[in-house]
């Protein structure tokens, strides 16, 4: 047993379904050949911190649980000079991260994978101090989006997520702002929602699919909604995200290295989904390639233009 692993997962992500998985995952590693050391998180801020203190001992960083503990386990990488490369079961609710990297669904499935997937060299996000995986929000979407009731979600598949935090949009404080790009360009509006993303998928929603996206190319892709201003707006903005034109008035899209966003006042983010925390300014930087982590070989033909074997 030469490779070291240190297995971090969370015991409450989703249904709690690792608790009947731990030991056939155990097994599918001690089978490969991996010496593994497990730590099960108790509270928020529990995988940053034991993969920040003790990941640069180990050849793996592999993770179970919801997006908010891959986000907490990509952090805890970030702090480390040398990176060991990361692995995700996924076990939450939505997963998007994973699904953007075509990672089973199957705990067991993606626990062979990381045996046997490939390395991709993903980028990060740098909000601020903090880290993100990939989706920094704040406004409609991050406080609506997984409160979405079940037949909305059956009717219109997860673009259900954005209509229905459309349909509070009375409830919806809009922000005046100014957001700035690598290319120098600046746009002053009033916004309701903001979504600075490195994923196919925000929600469990492809709302980039038409776009040709790449999660390590070293840019983002920006979905800033202004403040519509009466019903037919509200469902030309619908309209758009259900075709995944982007192509409204009241939707500004951004391709960018960095966004810069001032606020005239507070704001609340999210980052992965998570509380991200309140702010006026925030600088989200694009950290290009500084993950790595494996995945699926067949997730390249979308997401990069190359891959490296283990």
């Amino acid at each position: 047993m030469d490779k070291k692993m240190l297995f971090v997962y969370n015991p409450m992500a989703g249904k709690e379904q690792i608790r009947n998985k731990l030991s056939e995952i155990i097994q599918i590693f001690c089978g490969a050949g991996y010496q593994i050391t497990i730590f099960a998180t108790q509270s928020t801020g529990d995988a940053i911190r034991i993969v920040s203190e003790y990941g640069i001992d180990y050849d793996y960083v592999v993770c179970s649980g919801g997006d908010g503990t891959m986000n907490e386990t990509a952090a805890g990488l970030m702090k480390l000079e040398k990176r060991p490369i990361c692995g995700y079961i996924p076990a939450g609710t939505v997963n998007d991260f994973a699904s953007s990297l075509k990672i089973p669904k199957t705990m067991t499935d993606a626990a062979h994978l990381i045996i046997k997937g490939s390395i991709f060299k993903c980028d990060m996000g740098k909000f601020n101090d903090k880290y993100f995986t990939y989706v920094a929000g704040f406004g409609a979407f991050t406080e609506v989006s997984y409160q979405t009731p079940q037949e909305w979600k059956n009717a219109l598949g997860k673009a259900a997520y954005f209509v229905e935090a459309l349909k509070h949009i009375s409830d919806i404080k809009p922000h005046h702002m100014v957001i700035t790009c690598d290319d120098g360009n600046s746009y002053e509006d009033t916004f309701i929602l903001g979504l600075v993303s490195n994923s196919v998928s925000v929600a469990g929603y492809k709302a980039y699919s038409k776009k040709n996206i790449k999660m390590d190319d070293g840019k983002f892709e920006a979905i800033f909604i202004r403040n519509p201003k009466n019903p037919i707006e509200i469902q030309l903005v619908i309209n758009s995200l259900l075709s995944k034109q982007l192509d409204a008035e009241q939707i500004l899209y951004l391709s960018s290295s960095i966004i810069s966003v001032s606020s005239d006042d507070e704001v609340q983010w999210t980052l992965d989904g998570e509380d991200g925390g309140i702010y006026c300014n925030v600088e989200i930087e694009n950290l290009k390639q500084a993950l790595p982590i494996i995945c699926d070989e067949s997730a390249y033909t979308e997401v990069s233009c190359k891959y490296t074997n283990i």
